[in-house]
């Protein structure tokens, strides 16, 4: 019940509210020993610390939640955890942790089957390759996007070939 305060609160742009709500809900589920729980509300915990602009205490409990999903052997939650974790190291500046983020999301969606996230992770990546500069690290990670969701033919063959003259 409190977990889906903490959302709506989140949707309504309630910010504080929602933090209230996932804490006392994250709270309660460790109570119960529920760890599992626990976790997930605290990746939404995360996202609520980060849009409220407490990005230390987003990362230290998204590094908390990825902890546990890891201990629990639950990749889907591995996956979310880590997605956040790469979005808040972006924004905070630290781009070669938030690309080594990014990739190991990616590749957990993938894992998991998770086709949509694992697109638009592949392509968040590949635009912060480009914005860096690194032009077929980038081209390499869009074409995976679109493998993710089922290649677009001619595009994807195209920016294959760099890859293919470059021996990758």
């Amino acid at each position: 019940m409190l977990r889906d305060q903490g959302k709506d609160a989140y949707k309504a742009g309630a910010l504080s509210e929602a933090a209230k709500a996932f804490e006392e809900a994250r709270a309660q589920f460790f109570a119960q020993g529920d760890v599992a729980n626990a976790a997930s509300v605290a990746n939404d915990l995360g996202v609520v610390y980060y849009a409220a602009g407490r990005r230390d205490e987003a990362r230290q409990v998204l590094q908390d939640a990825l902890a546990t999903f890891e201990k629990l052997g639950n990749v889907a939650g591995q996956a979310k955890a880590v997605g956040n974790l790469a979005h808040v190291m972006n924004r905070v500046g630290d781009k070669d942790n938030a690309e080594k983020y990014y990739q190991r999301a990616a590749e957990l969606f993938h894992q998991v089957g998770d086709r949509g996230l694992e697109y638009n992770t592949y392509r968040v990546l590949s635009q912060m390759q480009l914005q860096r500069g690194r032009w077929l690290e980038a081209i390499a990670a869009f074409d995976r996007a679109l493998a993710a969701k089922g290649g677009w033919g001619a595009l994807r063959w195209l920016l294959q070939i760099p890859l293919r003259l470059l021996g990758g």
